[in-house]
């Protein structure tokens, strides 16, 4: 029996022509969309997932008060990890240390390195990388593991294994190779070192004191804790006792340095959170990489919800606007004895036999175009994270339920209508069936007019902070990375790229605009009194303020005297957030620091060190005459920076440096790389939108090709009884127009909800013109009457005789 009912489909589907194509066309893309989508999604929940017991791996952050500032930080003080390694329900604990960009070299191999990591010695207990050679031995100093990808990039197809690599004045040993962390991790290395590595490179440049105190500071948030627990604990429980425990830590070291006033003002506590949430739910301060936002997966399920809701609606109106040729074939198999359930079996098997086919030509789609997408979109994804059992039971699954969805209606639709209207012909849909119809239609409208104006809302932002001022211009300038390559020959570098042709200025940082801001408390008099205040700093040369040209307030700018090393400037951000009426000539030192106060010289206008995803924080800038000093050179050109002037850049380079390779950046590509997740998720919105709109148009179609198969006659009577061809027209744009407009009226509420809840991940947001929403609500009204014009047009416009057919 269900072989019969497959060979009947199958010539059914085959006698459909080009409507079972559109239909096919129809269900294939939108399934190739959305599997595409459920690929992403699932991708973007698999972030941590991949190593063993995930799930019991968490991570300890940091959150407290200094004076009056919330602390949010994904970093903990580094003897947090000694602590918690005495705790029984602790299986293991790891910490790491991001080193800063420095040169590594092997022969003569050179590479600036920014993903150079230290790590305690039990590290891939934690994260159990698979080996690749050697061993994950991280308990000596000078050991480093290296990822697979940097042994062929330093040693080609060599064995590493023993080999000495120099990082700057230190060497280290290669005691393994790893696989590369998984893409869908929240931080990626590409060198492992141990720990102990840090002390000896502090004695080495003389820094013993520091060596045997920074592992000791309860207060200095430098590193990043990871633990797995043993089974069944209780997490809340587990955090209570760490908390309550620590303090005694805290408050002791807070005594050597405060008094018991200040003491009040700074608390510490820490949190446990788990790493298989880091991707999506974290949004702490100093996070080792930058993270995505649960807006995102709600936001491409609601698509992927949409854009099957729209392909089964489109489905159900093409198959049905054939009804007057099935109505023939459903009246002879009545007549012949065929049952009511014989026909929703047979509607439902020749539904599914779409769906399968569907299925098979969007799969093929997709993998023929998922390189192209993954180049478009930016990602990674493939069809290798379906190629399991449960992955191809739920494909499976999802093809029978669309079939059901996209079948049933057709089938208890042909298969209750009576024997006695079948055979009359008497099969005409009553006002309620067309106006259910057109519901439908306007669902689609809105559901494209929302996907259409939260993409142009999503590129509306992205343009706006892309070219938003910053209290200065990026655009045409430079960043020369690892500057400390230069050491005492900086200045003398510096006055030789003045002369170059086009270079408007250069100068020294130690952060560059972007960069997360080192946070730290201060103290400040004003009024006569002490309170402890939390500030970003930078630490700069005096050229620093022409290059990017900043503005000042009040006061004036630090200069090249070396008095000015003890000044500081603030940004009108900390003088209003700490109420400072009269900052200039206040006195400002870090706090725990006895005997070095700054004096504040200038009060600088605020400008935008970060993305636009963040407030403007207080900050201070203070001034070294030590430029070798100094990570990062900003060069500024009058001009768009060529490859010329770049060239003469690097010859000046070698010059003062000894084969160290030139590193350098576009300032305005830099701030631009902070939105690509932005930009990423919007040309994965704009694609999901033209292809609901493709969907669509479909979509009405099949509607009026529905309204011509049923009101042909009606129309031509009107046409004999002496109505125009364009008054005809007229009177069924008129109900599609309304319909579009109800839909119109539908996306307006959700799309501005959703555009609300998008923009909250900037600090700075610009909405929509409602001009733009005026003018997708118009394309959108044209769009749907020219998909409408061919079907009216052959039914307005036909022939009078026709009509008796219909009498």
């Amino acid at each position: 029996m269900i072989s019969h009912h497959i060979k009947v489909a199958v010539r059914n589907i085959k006698k459909q022509g080009w409507y079972a194509a559109i239909n096919i066309t129809g269900l294939s893309i939108g399934v190739a969309l959305s599997v595409m989508i459920l690929l992403l999604v699932k991708y973007e929940l698999s972030y941590d997932s991949q190593f063993s017991e995930s799930e019991l791996i968490y991570r300890y952050t940091t959150k407290g008060v200094i004076g009056t500032d919330l602390i949010n930080e994904a970093p903990t003080p580094m003897p947090l990890g000694s602590f918690l390694a005495e705790f029984e329900e602790v299986k293991v604990v790891a910490r790491i240390y991001l080193g800063s960009n420095k040169l590594i070299a092997y022969d003569e191999t050179k590479f600036g390195e920014e993903k150079f990591f230290f790590g305690d010695s039990l590290f891939f207990r934690v994260f159990d990388l698979p080996v690749v050679a050697g061993k994950f031995d991280l308990t000596s100093a000078g050991n480093v593991v290296i990822t697979r990808s940097t042994a062929k990039k330093y040693f080609g197809y060599a064995d590493p294994i023993g080999k000495e690599i120099s990082r700057e004045d230190y060497n280290f040993r290669v005691v393994g190779i790893c696989e590369d962390m998984p893409d869908a991790s929240h931080f990626h290395f590409d060198f492992m070192a141990s720990m102990g590595s840090i002390d000896e490179i502090l004695c080495q440049k003389g820094d013993s004191l520091l060596a045997q105190s920074w592992n000791e500071d309860w207060l200095d948030l430098k590193c990043y804790t990871y633990l797995k627990f043993h089974p069944a604990i209780e997490l809340k429980e587990f955090e209570s006792k760490i908390n309550k425990e620590k303090s005694g830590f805290v408050e002791a070291q807070l005594r050597k340095i405060v008094d018991q006033d200040h003491q009040k003002t700074i608390m510490l506590d820490f949190f446990l959170q788990p790493i298989e949430d880091i991707h999506l739910f974290s949004d702490l301060d100093n996070e080792l990489e930058n993270n995505s936002n649960l807006i995102y997966i709600n936001l491409l399920i609601f698509a992927a919800a949409l854009i099957l809701l729209i392909t089964c609606v489109n489905f159900v109106n093409l198959t049905t606007s054939r009804a007057n040729k099935r109505f023939h074939e459903v009246g002879l198999r009545k007549l012949l004895g065929a049952l009511k359930y014989q026909l929703v079996i047979q509607f439902l098997t020749e539904a599914i036999l779409y769906s399968v086919s569907a299925m098979f030509l969007g799969l093929v789609l997709l993998e023929i175009l998922l390189p192209l997408l993954n180049a478009f979109f930016g990602l990674n994804i493939s069809f290798l994270r379906v190629h399991n059992f449960k992955d191809l039971f739920w494909i499976l699954f999802i093809v029978v339920v669309i079939g059901i969805l996209i079948g049933s209606y057709p089938a208890f639709f042909f298969s209750g209508m009576r024997s006695n209207h079948v055979a009359s012909g008497n099969n005409k849909l009553g006002k309620l069936g067309f106006v259910f119809r057109g519901l439908f239609v306007s669902c689609q409208i809105a559901v494209t007019v929302f996907l259409i104006t939260i993409a142009a809302g999503m590129w509306w932002q992205i343009n706006f902070v892309r070219t938003a001022y910053l209290g200065y211009i990026p655009d045409n300038i430079l960043v020369v990375k690892r500057a400390r390559a230069l050491g005492e020959h900086a200045i003398a570098f510096k006055a030789d790229v003045k002369k170059v042709d086009g270079v408007r200025n250069i100068a020294g940082c130690w952060n560059i605009p972007g960069d997360e801001l080192p946070v730290t408390p201060f103290e400040i008099t004003t009024n006569g009194k002490e309170k402890i205040v939390k500030l970003s700093f930078i630490i700069t040369d005096d050229e620093y303020f022409e290059t990017l040209g900043l503005s000042l307030k009040a006061g004036r700018f630090l200069g090249d005297s070396r008095s000015d090393t003890m000044g500081v400037l603030l940004n009108m951000s900390a003088v209003n957030e700490f109420k400072i009426k009269k900052p200039l000539g206040e006195r400002l030192g870090f706090f725990g620091v006895n005997d070095w106060d700054m004096t504040v010289v200038g009060i600088l206008r605020d400008y935008h060190f970060q993305s636009l995803h963040h407030k403007i924080q207080p900050q201070a800038i203070f001034m070294t005459p030590e430029v070798g000093t100094l990570p990062y050179l900003l060069v500024a050109f009058e001009e768009e920076v060529s490859s010329g002037a770049v060239d003469e850049l690097e010859v000046i380079w070698e010059k003062y440096t000894n084969g160290s390779p030139f590193e350098w950046e576009r300032l305005e590509d830099r701030l631009s790389a902070f939105y690509d997740e932005d930009v990423r998720i919007a040309k994965i919105t704009s694609v999901i939108a033209i292809l609901a709109l493709f969907m669509t148009v479909l979509g009405i179609i099949a509607l009026s090709s529905f309204v011509s198969e049923f009101k042909a006659g009606p129309i031509s009577i009107k046409k004999v009884l002496g109505a125009s061809s364009q008054t005809i027209m007229l009177s069924v744009f008129s109900v599609f127009g309304v319909y579009t407009i109800i839909g119109v009226l539908v996306a307006i509420v959700p799309t501005y909800l959703t555009l609300s809840i998008w923009g909250q991940r900037f600090a700075y947001f610009d909405s929509i013109n409602i001009g733009y929403f005026l003018l997708i609500a118009l394309i959108m009204i044209g769009v749907v009457f020219a998909a409408i014009f061919y079907q009216t047009y052959k039914v307005a416009f036909n022939r009078p005789l026709h009509v008796w057919q219909y009498l």
